[in-house]
């Protein structure tokens, strides 16, 4: 007869039953072939590698399954011990309902059971699975519902890593143009310098030739008036006096000094400004990485959507107010105004822009459903249209023909657009000495987003990007 201890050893630990074809995995942990081959397709299925739902030890991939056929033999050779009654040796026909334990005939009328409420083997095994069947149908939508939040985390996790991939890029691609920057700007400095040091040593250099020129000159004369004075006799030293009496003259002739410049004269404000400017001009590019997203590039005007009045560059990154006419066309607006080519249905993206110092212009972004003509036409008086606007000096922003001004003076005509599609962001900056956030409209955007201008008078607008 088989001990507890050794059934539980020939126990399957994912079904709770005896082995039935038992393979072993290289950890050492056996089970019915059935039930690894499905516990495996599950964690298939939730892109998990198959692993032992015992010690959970992983494999990149699936090891062969070998049967363990001693396992096997001794399974066989336990399975018909247990379907005897342990007590009497005879077949075990019936349930006890009181503490739920396989008896036989016997054990009804006399030992431990008699008394107890029993069942036939097949009523009690209808009735334990129908309780499964309800405990399975609670646990498949709480299964599903896991099965959801795992797929869920996952996607998420994904996300998580593609964001953090891209920052790393993004912190590499900015301290590289750190880094070329600094190179440049110590180049600049150090250029300057070298000028200053140029311009500031010339007058040093021209005084010194000088008076070196004197200085031999002067020996050159001392030189012979001493050989006059080594003279011994008179008539000699007279006659040559006589015939250079130059000599004789030296005295009060070679005294003008010569101004020689301060150190102090050099004017230093000069490297600590360019130093000062180009850091400033590093922080702003810092600040500037602040706005996430994938910058717009190879953005143009859709010359099919170009009104009238507006006049296009062959670059297809700026225009003007003119004169210019264009043939109908269904997508051509009837006023100064119109839409780039490139559109936005997803993700963060940012833009520059460029107008002029005078004038009125707005830029910003229009769904492709906006009016072609009439007064809704116009971006910033619609539904389907989110604008800033300059006016000579006033900045102000409009959607839905719901304007609000700006405290904010405007200091240069370069613009930076950041849109976030998702989270239903549009945000303008000034890009001066640094970064200044002008505004940000918040919306629930429907539509893909493209790029909008509108220009009057003498003025004009065009994509840095």
């Amino acid at each position: 007869m088989a001990s507890a201890e050794l059934t539980n050893d020939l126990t399957c630990s994912v079904c709770q039953e005896i082995y039935k074809e038992p393979v072993t995995l290289p950890c050492g942990h056996s089970f019915c072939i059935p039930c690894i081959g499905k516990t495996w397709d599950e964690q298939h299925r939730i892109e998990e590698d198959a692993s032992c739902p015992v010690c959970r030890k992983q494999y990149k991939r699936k090891p062969e399954l070998n049967r363990n056929i001693a396992l096997h033999n001794i399974a066989e050779q336990i399975l018909p011990e247990n379907t005897k009654c342990s007590a009497h040796n005879k077949h075990l026909k019936y349930h006890c309902s009181d503490d739920g334990a396989l008896i036989c005939e016997s054990c009804c009328h006399v030992g431990d059971h008699k008394g107890h409420q029993v069942e036939s083997l097949d009523k009690a095994f209808e009735k334990q699975k129908e309780k499964l069947r309800e405990v399975w149908k609670k646990l498949t939508p709480e299964k599903e519902k896991t099965e959801g939040q795992v797929q869920r985390l996952q996607e998420n996790r994904k996300k998580v890593e593609e964001i953090l991939a891209g920052e790393t890029e993004r912190v590499t691609t900015l301290f590289k143009e750190i880094k070329e920057m600094l190179e440049a700007l110590e180049k600049k400095s150090l250029d300057e310098i070298s000028e200053l040091l140029k311009r500031h040593l010339l007058p040093f250099t021209d005084l010194i030739q000088q008076l070196e020129t004197k200085k031999g000159e002067l020996s050159m004369k001392i030189c012979n008036i001493k050989n006059l004075c080594n003279m011994p006799d008179p008539l000699t030293f007279l006659q040559a006096k006589r015939s250079d009496g130059a000599a004789f003259d030296y005295e009060g002739r070679e005294r003008d000094d010569v101004e020689v410049p301060a150190v102090g004269d050099l004017d230093m404000d000069l490297i600590p400004d360019t130093l000062i400017a180009g850091l400033a001009k590093i922080v702003t590019v810092v600040e500037g990485w602040r706005i996430y997203g994938k910058k717009a590039t190879n953005m143009l005007m859709d010359i099919n959507t170009i009104g009238n009045n507006v006049s296009v560059s062959e670059d297809g990154k700026c225009v003007s107010y003119s004169d210019q006419r264009y043939p109908q066309k269904p997508e051509r607006f009837h006023i100064s105004q119109g839409l780039s080519t490139m559109c936005f249905s997803s993700g963060r993206h940012y833009w520059e822009v460029e107008g002029s110092e005078l004038g009125h212009w707005k830029v910003g972004v229009a769904y492709p459903s906006i009016k072609r003509n009439g007064g809704q036409s116009f971006i910033g008086d619609n539904n389907k249209s989110w604008c800033l606007c300059r006016w000579q000096h006033i900045y102000s922003v409009t959607q839905n023909n719901e304007w609000t001004h700006l405290s904010h003076v405007p200091s240069c005509g370069r613009i930076r657009i950041f849109l976030d599609y998702e989270a239903g962001c549009l945000s303008f900056y000034e890009l001066s000495e640094s970064i200044r956030h002008l505004h940000t409209f918040t919306a629930t955007f429907t539509e893909s987003l493209h790029a909008a201008f509108w220009v009057w008078g003498n003025t004009w607008v065009r994509i840095i990007s």
